[in-house]
């Protein structure tokens, strides 16, 4: 089970994924478990994570230009490589507060052939995590999220 605390602590086995055996427990002696291979990475202080395949790309936190009317949780648009990209603070619309810029990146996420970002406070790791791992409110829908960003 992903918790807030940071960071996870997972042993690479020799396949080159993530296994979490425990003090004294021993790889392969249990049946098979569904592993999600996820990016793992924390907003307002709290570890979450999503589907690696739901990530496009991961870039620099860098200003963003303002929006007139736009939802207080979308920061704005950046340009980058030629192309406007509308980026939305993924603790302001979650959590009410504004994320924690030291360490930001921005996660870029397609949905319905559009590019939003996602400020992110820190991304840490891609693991293969067992579904079972996985409680409520761990895993985030970055598509849905961005789809309320490009409404």
């Amino acid at each position: 089970m992903i918790s807030d605390s940071l960071p996870l602590e997972k042993d690479l086995d020799a396949a080159g994924d993530f296994s979490s055996t425990g003090a004294g427990g021993t790889a392969g002696t249990a049946e098979p478990v569904s592993m999600r291979r996820m990016l793992v990475f924390s907003i307002a202080g709290r570890a979450r994570c999503a589907p690696v395949e739901a990530v496009r790309e991961i870039v620099p936190i860098t200003p963003t230009t303002r929006l007139p009317g736009a939802p207080s949780y979308v920061r704005g648009l950046i340009n980058l490589r030629g192309t406007l990209i509308t980026v939305m603070d993924a603790a302001k619309c979650l959590y009410g507060v504004e994320a924690d810029d030291t360490l930001a990146s921005i996660l870029l996420v397609e949905h319905r052939g559009r590019v939003a970002g996602v400020i992110v406070d820190n991304v840490f790791d891609i693991q293969s995590l067992p579904a079972s791992e996985l409680e409520d409110g761990s895993m985030l829908d970055l598509h849905e999220m961005v789809g309320s960003a490009l409404a």
